[in-house]
């Protein structure tokens, strides 16, 4: 009769619940041997997810907790801030048990985010091999392939390709994600692919040369993350060879990969449009927080200044006409809108190369219309309203005309700024906004306080 160990620990599931999180801070603060319990039971993603949730003071406890099999895992599932903080608390040995049981584009993502200092000391313990991806920008291509990948020769059969894949297996040195082979000559260039759905389905003694797809859908390493995972999502792809110009195999992407990018690559735009780093870790220091989001702060004083400069020319006007000042933010918040609404759908464009420089005028003319026609239609309902509240039918056009003009220039800086910075090789996602939200400001408060200084100060 089999025996039932019931004090066995039940698995705690694929999610870190507030329950779970809760009993940790408390295994903190009461018991921290029951750490050792608590971790076993969380996935290494929860066990990531947990530290990113802890002030630093709390880590090392939990860090130097995690059972040692799984440690690379959550060093490579963490946020790029959080990291850093992490591997400054292990030790030389930890670090180097980390980055050998790691892929090498996770170790490469890993040694590109450290301090020089501590990348200094790394370069010293990961293979001459691996450092070569350090050659390539860490958001390219180059930068996020792995070099793990099954290369075999086209005159093999796929018995002996089968015979191989069980081999490297037993051996432990089967890439973790692979799904496809990939089929080279004595030099490792490219000949073709094969995948393993299909492998499955194919005769024993057919060679691979006679079955392998032969115009496999590849890239080079200089291409972009960016342009990498359009590539995924146009061709429907799980993995994708990585060739020099002379088509000779120098790793692969597969998809995890790419959905890391596409997370990371929407973190960065949400986190750069507001002047963050991507992957800022929450519990960071006050003087490192406070240095990192100051310059952009900066930036935005001057731009605030730069309008108000604009309403100190026309100060006279509002002291004369006090409803100046109660209109003149209606007509910046309109404009501000307009231009935000145009510049989305331009970077969408950029992002999605459906803007060229073929129809970059025709997409400016249509654009330009909208505003105006937009301009017109809520010129004509605010000025009615404001006939309605003051009276005076000159108030009532100053502010209609002025509607009019900031959606025209709204809709102007939309779509020229993006197409400008893009032009000029800068992501127009992360600086069109500040530039596109001051144009609209000073040409609203201009055209408004300008109209109302010729048309109701005569």
């Amino acid at each position: 009769m089999q025996t039932v160990d019931r004090k066995a620990p039940k698995p705690l599931g694929h999610n870190l619940t507030e329950p779970i999180y809760e009993a940790v801070l408390k295994a903190l603060d009461e018991e921290p041997a029951r750490l050792d319990v608590l971790l076993t039971l969380l996935h290494p993603s929860d066990i990531a997810d947990l530290l990113e949730r802890l002030p630093i003071r709390n880590r090392p406890e939990v860090l130097h907790r995690v059972p040692h099999e799984v440690l690379a895992d959550v060093i490579a599932n963490v946020s790029y801030g959080v990291q850093e903080n992490l591997l400054e608390e292990m030790t030389e040995d930890e670090v180097k048990n980390v980055l050998t049981n790691l892929d090498s584009d996770d170790v490469a993502d890993i040694v590109q985010n450290m301090d020089d200092n501590l990348a200094d000391q790394t370069l010293e313990i990961i293979p001459e091999i691996q450092q070569a991806l350090l050659n390539y920008p860490e958001d390219t291509a180059g930068g996020i392939m792995q070099l793990e990948v099954i290369s075999v020769p086209k005159s093999w059969t796929v018995d002996k390709l089968l015979v191989h894949l069980r081999q490297k297996a037993k051996d432990d040195s089967l890439p973790e994600r692979f799904s496809t082979v990939c089929i080279t000559d004595h030099t490792r260039k490219l000949l073709g692919t094969i995948n393993l759905s299909r492998l499955v389905r194919i005769q024993p003694k057919e060679l691979l040369g006679d079955v392998m797809r032969t115009d496999p859908v590849t890239v080079q390493p200089e291409a972009t993350e960016k342009d990498v995972a359009q590539l995924f999502e146009k061709y429907d792809l799980f993995n994708c060879p990585v060739v020099d110009k002379n088509n000779r195999l120098l790793g692969v992407i597969t998809i995890d990969d790419v959905l890391d990018v596409m997370m990371e690559l929407h973190e960065k735009e949400i986190m750069q449009a507001a002047g963050l780093e991507e992957g800022e870790d929450l519990f960071a220091p006050l003087a490192r927080t406070t240095q990192k989001r100051l310059p952009w702060l900066v930036i935005n004083l001057f731009t605030a200044i730069l309008a108000s400069s604009v309403i100190a020319l026309f100060e006279d006007a509002i002291a004369k006409v006090v409803a100046l000042a109660v209109l003149m933010p209606i007509v910046a918040s309109m404009g501000g809108n307009a231009g935000t609404q145009t510049m989305t759908v331009t970077v969408r464009g950029l992002a999605m190369r459906q803007i060229t420089k073929n129809n970059t005028t025709i997409l400016l003319r249509k654009e330009l219309l909208v505003g105006t026609l937009n301009g017109l239609v809520l010129g004509i309902l605010l000025g009615g309203g404001t006939f309605l509240v003051y009276r005076d039918p000159m108030m009532s056009i100053v502010i209609c005309s002025a509607a009019i003009f900031a959606h025209f220039f709204a809709a102007l800086a939309g779509i020229t700024i993006p197409v400008i910075l893009s032009r000029m090789k800068k992501d127009p996602a992360v600086s069109s906004g500040v530039f596109v939200t001051t144009v609209t400001d000073v040409v609203g408060f201009f055209a408004f306080l300008g109209l109302a200084s010729l048309l109701l100060l005569k």
